[in-house]
């Protein structure tokens, strides 16, 4: 079985090492995760064509050098990367970052607010597999 190819773009490294390590709890899903700290980091991962294309972005809104928002901008304009399901992950309110991106004028397809407890982070891995099986066999089917 493929890994999932995982573009985390996240400053926080604790958040970091909770979302590895909730990754890691689905034992049936193989993932690989790459790490960007910062939107412009990110943003030149995904421009580079020379790098593996992700399957799946966890992107959270506050960042150094370039938000979240930005990044977002990007996928939604950029033609290969159409289509790259994106999870929001934010210590910001749902309803706060849902108000955000649709003033920005794009979408992604979940929004999750970081959890308070390590336990309830863990279980986020199960969810995110979950998520990203409907869009497979959303896109497959489509």
């Amino acid at each position: 079985m493929k890994a999932t190819q995982i573009l985390v773009i996240e400053d926080n490294p604790m958040d970091v090492r909770l979302l590895r390590a909730a990754l890691e709890t689905v034992h049936e899903w193989p993932t690989d995760m790459t790490v960007a700290a910062d939107g412009e980091e990110a943003i030149n991962y995904l421009l580079d064509n020379q790098t593996l294309k992700p399957d799946l972005v966890i992107l959270d809104l506050n960042l150094p050098k370039r938000d979240g928002l930005e990044v977002l901008q990007l996928i939604r304009i950029t033609d290969y990367l159409y289509g790259l399901p994106v999870v929001m992950l934010s210590s910001s309110p749902e309803d706060v970052v849902k108000a955000k991106i649709a003033n920005a004028n794009v979408e992604a397809e979940l929004y999750i607010t970081k959890p308070a407890s390590v336990s309830e982070f863990l279980a986020i891995g199960a969810m995110l597999r979950d998520f990203y099986a409907g869009c497979a066999a959303a896109s497959t089917a489509g």
